[in-house]
């Protein structure tokens, strides 16, 4: 079963790239790395994320719940 935050992020949610960014405020955001070598990734995409060239699944153990990087 996916969890929230991949359901709302799409493929960002469990893409290796990712990397959960939480403000001061407590509020949660997905920061894609290859944005910081690559000019055609947003830095902070818009959510969800349905098709992404640069995509690449997050390897985790089977029935390990899910943490965005």
């Amino acid at each position: 079963m996916q969890d929230v935050t991949e359901l709302r992020a799409g493929l960002c949610g469990r893409c290796v790239h990712a990397k959960e960014v939480v403000s001061d405020r407590g509020s949660v955001f997905l920061r894609c790395r290859l944005a910081e070598q690559d000019p055609r990734f947003p830095k902070y995409p818009r959510l969800p994320v349905m098709e992404c060239a640069g995509f690449v699944a997050a390897a985790q153990p089977p029935g390990a719940p899910h943490r965005a990087r």
